[in-house]
């Protein structure tokens, strides 16, 4: 019989994918052969060629679905690179782990589980051939990946209320329904279906958005799981104001809106991961329908279209490579047919301790002393914890270093190489198995190898056997083969509850006690100390998402001050193999994200019409710049991350001097859109 064990010294292609699997089994609900979400990098065959070889291969029949939303020319399409998001059973899975090369997977990435409930499988295969959508000749189609989108805000609206400028939602998480558009999950709306709810909604100038929301799916009580929306305060009606709310009537026929709602309970786990099957499903579903937007008067021109995603992540390569950021790059990029603009925010991650740089002198090597890390997992996280130590982009990467851990009151680990099947299981006091370390192999494009060591929750309702204990998890680094010019690139994953959910994660953090977190008056300090040798570091904080070439990044300010917010993310990202320079020393420029140091946050739109709210962090500065690249592309003018730094560089105004470039680009960009009051001014 093959065990767990047997497998990992095996080799596998992603050794966290298997420990995934055998966590969710200890820790889930206990659903039985769930369906995961997926994105794959497929290297020169067909979707409908690997779904063949899916159902004659022995016991993987019925283990794949490509989604409806994928026409029949793109399932018989041969492109050399192409990044599918689909669904498949574990066995699928496991078999990709094993075997990469026998279905041409380059890279997957896996999800999370998709409740039956929310699967549209009985959907007919998308049309080749989607209509024309006719609009304005100085029309340029806004698109907004978020969560909790309260699409029914007179911000959205037009001067008639009962009509939208939402031309489309997708609900990923709705009760599916037939009469939308195709989509593999959930429920799409046209224009025509928003409309139509408004119309019998709407009592005078006034909305039953309780209703309205019910009957679109959005805001549903009869259907399990936290409702974002509900709240006064949503991130995604927040962040898609910014981008593309205006009073009605002013903007009514030349800013359309596509909006896709990312699964709730994805965007509540949210270690990294989790989230990237469903941004590739919104980024099919997005270029797909804005293509179809096209000139009145030159029925050949497509409509500019720019995309704003407001989440930010902290594991990954940082180098640009990462399979979500190579899909942006690749399936976002601006033609010569169709100008597309994607902005990205820096991240909040400056002042998180989630990141160390670690390099090794002649003289530490010689005596063998190792890097050390304090790895500290708070009480009552319900979620996983992780931390990925990624290798040098190295030819040779065989024994470069070795990793032990220790958990709090357990054993020290067994040592864990750059070798392949290498792993190490990581036990409690009481013997329990908490955790493990293993490594994953480089793979192209990154040809980075990387340690990952996966700890369980420390806390669950109704699991007590295996939870890791709270406290230090002490890290011990050694080097093996690597130079004085070699670094080790450390970052734990993204594991807090976002603002507004139900407590589910918390963020686990470098504890060093070499880290200086404030200066002589108590004040937090932004930069790393001149001198500092301590392997945390602020540097290099910027998102993973955010390390793409082609995105414009956005850093954070405080308007009354003018200095970037304390937790706003830096560069430099680290350079990719092959590469002689990274693809961005940090964010491109820097936009307004607190109206002051009291004052945290900015206005927008609030979860219901006449509202609004505040909230900051580097997700509202993101759609500030979509909103100003939007006004760019209308008047026939560049509006690619040149632009924005270059216009950035043109509106800072110091005091105080102009940060690093690599916390703020260009510069700060001036404040071109205010809702509300001019608050603390």
């Amino acid at each position: 019989m093959t065990t767990s064990d047997d497998i990992y010294k095996n080799g596998l292609f992603d050794p966290v994918l298997e420990w995934r699997l055998a966590v969710t089994r200890k820790f889930s609900s206990g659903r039985d052969d769930p369906w995961w979400d997926v994105l794959l990098e497929l290297e020169g065959v067909a979707l409908n060629e690997l779904l063949d070889m899916v159902e004659r291969s022995e016991g993987l029949k019925g283990s794949l679905i490509v989604p409806e939303s994928y026409t029949e020319k793109e399932r018989s399409a041969r492109p050399d690179i192409q990044y599918p998001a689909l669904y498949a059973k574990e066995r699928f899975l496991r078999a990709i782990n094993e075997k990469p090369k026998s279905f041409h997977v380059r890279r997957l990435l896996m999800g999370t589980i998709v409740p039956e409930s929310q699967l549209a499988t009985s959907a007919v295969t998308m049309s080749e051939d989607l209509s024309q959508i006719l609009v304005n000749d100085q029309a340029v189609v806004i698109a907004v990946i978020d969560n909790g989108i309260a699409f029914g805000h007179e911000f959205f609206r037009k001067s008639d209320l009962k009509k939208s400028r939402i031309a489309f939602a997708w609900i990923m998480d709705a009760e599916p329904k037939s009469g939308g558009p195709v989509v593999p999950q959930g429920r799409a709306l046209t224009q025509d279906q928003i409309d139509g709810f408004l119309a019998a909604n709407i009592s005078g100038k006034l909305l039953n958005e309780d209703r309205f929301y019910r009957q679109c799916g959005l805001i549903d009580f009869d259907r399990p799981g936290f409702k974002p929306a509900s709240l006064r305060i949503s991130h995604g009606t927040h962040v898609m104001g910014l981008a593309a709310g205006y009073e009605p009537g002013t903007m009514d026929d030349r800013r359309p809106i596509i909006c896709v709602q990312l699964p709730t309970d994805i965007t509540m786990d949210v270690s990294g991961t989790q989230i990237l099957p469903s941004l590739g499903r919104a980024i099919d579903f997005i270029k797909k329908h804005a293509q179809r937007f096209r000139q009145t008067n030159d029925h050949t021109r497509i409509v500019p279209l720019v995309v704003n995603f407001s989440f930010g992540n902290f594991a990954g390569p940082h180098d640009g490579t990462g399979i979500i950021e190579a899909k942006i790059d690749t399936e976002l990029a601006a033609t010569a047919q169709h100008q597309i603009q994607v902005t990205l925010p820096a991240g909040n991650g400056n002042l998180a301790r989630t990141h160390a740089e670690i390099t090794f002198t002649a003289e530490a090597t010689a005596n063998g002393d190792p890097a050390l890390l304090d790895w500290r997992i708070q009480p009552d996280d319900r979620t996983a914890s992780y931390v990925e130590i990624w290798m040098p982009p190295l030819t040779d990467t065989s024994n470069l270093a070795s990793v032990r851990v220790t958990p709090p009151g357990g054993p020290q680990s067994d040592p864990v190489t750059t070798t392949t099947g290498s792993f190490a299981i990581l036990h409690s006091a009481q013997g329990e198995e908490v955790g493990r370390i293993v490594y994953a192999p480089p793979h192209d494009p990154t040809h980075r190898g990387c340690i990952t060591i996966c700890a369980h929750p420390t806390f669950h309702h109704d699991v007590t056997s295996g939870l890791a204990p709270s406290g230090v998890w002490k890290i011990e680094i050694l080097n093996v083969s690597l130079t004085e010019t070699d670094r080790l690139e450390v970052w734990i994953r993204r594991d807090e509850t976002l603002p507004g959910f139900p407590a589910f994660g918390r963020q686990s953090y470098f504890d060093n006690d070499c880290y200086q977190r404030f200066d002589s008056y108590g004040a937090s300090l932004p930069i790393d100390p001149s001198g500092s040798g301590c392997l945390v570091t602020r540097s290099g904080t910027l998102s993973g998402f955010a390390c793409g070439e082609r995105p414009s990044v956005l850093a954070g300010y405080v308007e009354t001050s003018n200095r970037l917010a304390d937790y706003s993310a830096a560069g430099p990202i680290t350079t990719a193999f092959g590469a002689l320079n990274p693809t961005r020393t940090g964010p491109d420029a820097a936009a307004v994200s607190d109206d002051t140091p009291v004052l945290g946050g900015i206005l927008s739109a609030g979860s219901r019409s006449g509202s609004l709210v505040a909230l900051g962090g580097t997700s509202v500065a993101a759609p500030q710049a979509a909103r100003w690249i939007a006004e760019r592309l209308a008047a026939e003018l560049s509006g690619d991350r040149v632009a924005v730094n270059a216009q950035a560089a043109a509106d800072d105004a110091p005091p105080p001097p102009k940060p690093a470039l690599t916390r703020v680009g260009g510069g700060r960009l001036e404040r071109r859109v205010r809702f509300g009051p001019k608050r603390g001014l």
